[in-house]
């Protein structure tokens, strides 16, 4: 059981606050050795030492855009992903960073995750979809008609034996946003909004969505050792269990029994983070909930400062991110 014992503010330091003179607003966490890495706004990426009393320093990108996602590869290199399409490598823990690609048309990233070393996919707004098979020295655009409701499919096939063209610039109009993709094992899930969620057992070559009973946005997918937690807006959040995870990958058509969690508030859930069965719930306001037995209970109230994702840190602490820089939770299971 997760239990609170102390709650502890943590200033982004002297030079961010002399420089920037407020605090900055991070959107995504990754832990690295002792470094937590945090995607922040400006093209800055947030470093916490966690051996150093937690200090905090501000690296500089070469983009001023809002940086939306951070991950860590395999082979240790960190990746971001942000507003503009841009896509940021780091090779040394990331003390500096390069730009390695930005969409030609702009357009907004959210989410990136590699597979291995060589293949990556990057997700964001309006389906867009890239793909690197070199390591990211490159990056192609796909379109996946998968990720679409079975009504649009059927519409996409009737209007492709039309027209490849019109095909092609119909289905890049109308797929949804993309807003969480999670590596389980060896399957890709993806959520985004008109109740998407898919699965893909090919790298993401291909994708089936899966019949499941809510319609609406949906932002975070998470792993747990029974199955995955998927939550979204108003309060929605649910778990399905790895044998309906199996059915529904063998036969998509196949009806998802989902579990509906009760859920307090009608807040968008936009991260569940969770470490040795333990899971911290961050919504859009000002409340922090975790997750006990199927249970939603509240953790605590901040009164001026909102989270949007969070990373549990040796099972000893949680740093959430936000409007107001790195929050540290320290607790006990």
């Amino acid at each position: 059981m997760l239990t609170l014992l102390r709650i502890a503010s943590l200033c982004i330091g002297l030079f961010s606050c002399s420089l920037l003179a407020r605090p900055i607003l991070m959107l995504d966490v990754v832990q690295h050795n002792h470094y937590l890495l945090a995607a922040a706004e400006r093209g800055y990426v947030a470093k916490l030492n966690i051996q150093e009393n937690d200090k905090v320093t501000l690296v500089k990108t070469p983009t001023d855009a809002m940086l939306t996602a951070i991950t860590l590869a395999k082979d240790d290199t960190l990746w971001a992903v942000g507003h503009e399409g841009v896509v940021l490598r780091s090779v040394d823990s990331g003390n500096s960073w390069q730009l390695v690609y930005q969409h030609p048309n702009g357009g907004v990233l959210f989410d990136v995750q590699f597979i291995n070393e060589q293949h990556g996919v990057a997700i964001g707004a309006y389906g867009l979809f890239l793909r690197t098979m070199d390591g990211g020295k490159t990056w192609q655009q796909e379109f996946h008609d998968g990720l679409l409701p079975p009504e649009d499919r059927e519409y996409l096939q009737a209007l492709r034996a039309q027209s490849e063209e019109d095909y092609q610039f119909e289905l890049a109009s109308i797929l949804p946003h993309l807003n969480r993709i999670t590596l389980v094992e060896d399957k890709l899930f993806v959520v985004g909004e008109l109740g998407l969620l898919a699965v893909s057992t090919d790298s993401g070559k291909s994708w089936h969505r899966l019949n499941f009973s809510y319609q609406g946005s949906l932002y975070d997918v998470t792993a747990t050792r029974q199955g995955i937690w998927v939550s979204g807006m108003r309060g929605n959040l649910y778990y399905i269990e790895q044998q309906q995870l199996t059915k529904a990958t063998s036969d998509p058509a196949a009806r998802i029994k989902d579990k509906k969690i009760n859920f307090p508030e009608p807040v968008n859930i936009n991260t569940i983070a969770c470490n040795q069965g333990a899971c911290l719930l961050i919504g859009n306001s000002q409340t922090v909930w975790k997750l006990d037995n199927s249970e939603v209970i509240v953790v605590d109230k901040f009164k001026s400062k909102s989270f949007v994702s969070a990373l549990i840190v040796d099972n000893k602490f949680a740093y959430l991110v936000g409007e107001n820089g790195f929050q540290k939770l320290q607790y006990a299971n």
